[in-house]
C-alpha cells in the first residue's frame, strides 16, 4: 500500500504530507541516498512501511503526536500543547487529511 495517498511521511525524523506520486518523489528528491532506508510512511490504514514497500518498526503515539504538532507549528497554528497522543486516525484528522 506504498502507492495509497494521501500518506504522511518521516523524513529526517519531520513530517511530510503527501498526497499523490508526484509529491512523493518530490519529498525524496533531496533525501541522501544512505538515508532513504530510514523514510517511513504513515497511511490512512495505519501501516506503517518503507520505502520498499515492506512493514518497519512504527511510532508510538507519542511520536506521532509530537511530529504532527511540529508540523501544524510550523505552518502557524497553535494550542497544540495538550496534544500528548495521536492515533493515526486522529492524525490524519487533525491534519485535514
Amino acid at each position: 500500500m506504498l502507492n495509497s495517498f494521501p500518506q504522511l511521511m518521516v523524513i529526517y525524523n519531520e513530517l511530510e504530507i503527501v498526497r499523490n506520486q508526484q509529491e512523493q518523489n518530490e519529498c525524496l528528491h533531496g533525501v541522501a541516498s544512505s538515508e532513504l532506508t530510514n523514510v517511513r510512511v504513515l497511511n490512512k490504514q495505519g501501516q506503517y512501511l518503507n520505502l520498499q514497500g515492506q512493514p518497519c518498526l512504527a511510532l508510538t503515539e507519542e511520536q506521532l503526536a509530537h511530529l504532527v504538532t511540529a508540523y501544524l507549528l510550523n505552518e502557524g497554528h497553535c494550542c497544540l500543547g495538550k496534544i500528548k497522543t495521536l492515533s493515526t486516525s486522529q492524525a490524519f484528522d487533525l491534519l485535514g487529511l
